[in-house]
């Protein structure tokens, strides 16, 4: 999904990637010398980076065509949060330098991956990246009312202290 332009443009614009590929890029003959990757992954430079709609849909088509099939929806739910996490638009960056408010971000609030096998909806917030579980199998929908609930009683992180031994 993208925000615009259309879907049909989003996929015309992916054959401006067609160079793009997973792994390390091979060493190339340039001239004289050799050219040689310093590190690995650099198949896939060129890879937009912005916060764009076009860059977002560009590193979303690549990072879910890469992505390692899991074996089941579990799985996949977690991964689409490694891979939804690269599309996070951070707070501020789209306002003006010192216009941006707190009352009104315009980041990434919430982030939701889905598994439709097992019926569970997974998500985790801006303030919180501990990833919840809905579980539709416990709700009798013939019975429950219409309700909502904030996304975040506490607009902080959850952060867990390591004890080090010494």
């Amino acid at each position: 999904m993208a925000n615009s332009p259309d879907f049909t443009w989003q996929t015309t614009n992916l054959n401006s990637y067609v160079n793009l590929y997973p792994g390390t890029a091979k060493p190339q003959k340039f001239g004289p010398i050799t050219l040689q990757s310093f590190s690995g992954n650099t198949g896939m430079l060129g890879l937009p980076g912005d916060f764009s709609s076009p860059s977002r849909f560009v590193r979303a088509a690549f990072l879910k065509t890469t992505a390692i099939q899991q074996p089941n929806g579990y799985k996949t739910a977690m991964q689409s949060f490694h891979l939804l996490n690269n599309l996070d638009e951070p707070f501020g960056f789209d306002w003006a330098q010192g216009t941006a408010t707190f009352d009104m971000p315009s980041a990434t609030q919430w982030t939701i991956a889905s598994d439709i096998t097992n019926r569970k909806i997974y998500y985790h917030t801006m303030y919180d990246r501990t990833i919840r579980e809905i579980d539709m199998n416990k709700i009798d929908f013939t019975t429950v009312p219409f309700q909502y609930h904030p996304l975040d009683k506490n607009k902080q992180e959850t952060v867990i202290p390591i004890k080090i031994d010494m």
